[in-house]
């Protein structure tokens, strides 16, 4: 699909499945804006290196955005090769896409995230209604909703949105960054975030592995489980680094930045062994502000992590 530059071009999936043995299922190219709207069942595979929808953010790309006018669009997006999100980025690209509704399921292939960027890729992702069934980060290394692997992530879910399972492979958060990256999220509105799972050393909300976070929760937002497998926060940054050098031992902290605030309520934020339910990874450290209204039903951390 090629929109051309300060043209809006409109495309209709009704009950389509494509099986790309190679490239992209659905590629969006161009300097203009792209709005697929969804109706019955339909289902997008890649092939190797390519997201199964793809958009490349570039500096003067258009955007791609996906609806569901009627209420009764799904779409199934597979990276079924290596370094392809499910929709978003291609192997080394990064994924740019906004989701206003339709039933998601969305699966990365090695190294990409399930919605957002490719391997090597970041993610920028705004969700502001319908249903993420499940997006999930393939292989090791990135985010369920985010960044690929050494992809920072911009996100942003919120009004009606809802998140019913996130969840980033090894070294990935579940909703945030890749391995190496900033998480970047913002949760707000009337947004629900069901479940949200970070591979091990990676936060459920978050950064992966040896990345920061900067993450505001607020307005009415729910978040339902947040939770690392081990060594990364429920809700903020991945595992830091520790590591030898000729004189001793260097300490390299990551950093997870997490406020929540307004009428936002956090059911439960749960870490796995050596990482708080919010805040800090295994070495890492937490600036946390709760305020407003903000209710914390839950946070517990790991052996060695604080709640």
């Amino acid at each position: 699909i090629d929109a051309g530059e300060g043209k809006t071009v409109d495309v209709t999936l009704e009950n389509v499945n494509i099986d790309a043995s190679s490239g992209a299922a659905v590629s969006v190219i161009g300097k203009g804006d792209t709005n697929i709207e969804l109706n019955g069942n339909n289902t997008l595979t890649s092939g190797s290196s390519h997201a199964g929808l793809e958009h490349n953010k570039t500096n003067d790309s258009g955007t791609l955005t996906i609806t569901d006018n009627n209420n009764d669009g799904k779409l199934t997006a597979k990276a079924t090769g290596d370094y392809g999100a499910g929709i978003g980025g291609g192997n080394g690209y990064n994924g740019q896409v906004t989701i206003t509704g339709g039933e998601i399921t969305a699966k990365g292939g090695f190294n990409g995230a399930g919605i957002g960027g490719g391997n090597y890729g970041n993610g920028t992702v705004t969700i502001s209604g319908g249903t993420i069934t499940e997006a999930s980060g393939g292989g090791n290394m990135a985010a369920g909703i985010g960044g690929g692997r050494f992809g920072d992530s911009e996100i942003i879910i919120k009004d009606k949105a809802v998140i019913e399972n996130a969840k980033g492979s090894a070294n990935g958060a579940g909703i945030g960054s890749g391995y190496q990256g900033l998480g970047t999220v913002t949760i707000e509105g009337d947004a629900v975030i069901k479940n949200a799972q970070g591979g091990e050393a990676g936060a459920g909300i978050g950064s992966g592995t040896d990345g920061d976070s900067e993450i505001i929760i607020r307005g009415d937002a729910v978040i339902e489980n947040a939770e690392s497998s081990g060594n990364g926060a429920g809700i903020g940054s991945g595992q830091g680094d520790l590591y030898p050098d000729g004189d001793g031992m260097v300490i390299d902290p990551t950093v997870g930045n997490v406020t929540i605030e307004g009428n936002a309520k956090i059911e439960n934020a749960k870490s796995g062994y050596g990482g708080s339910g919010i805040g800090g990874g295994a070495i890492g450290i937490g600036n946390v502000i709760i305020r407003g209204n903000a209710q914390i039903g839950n946070a517990t951390g790991g052996d060695e992590g604080a709640g």
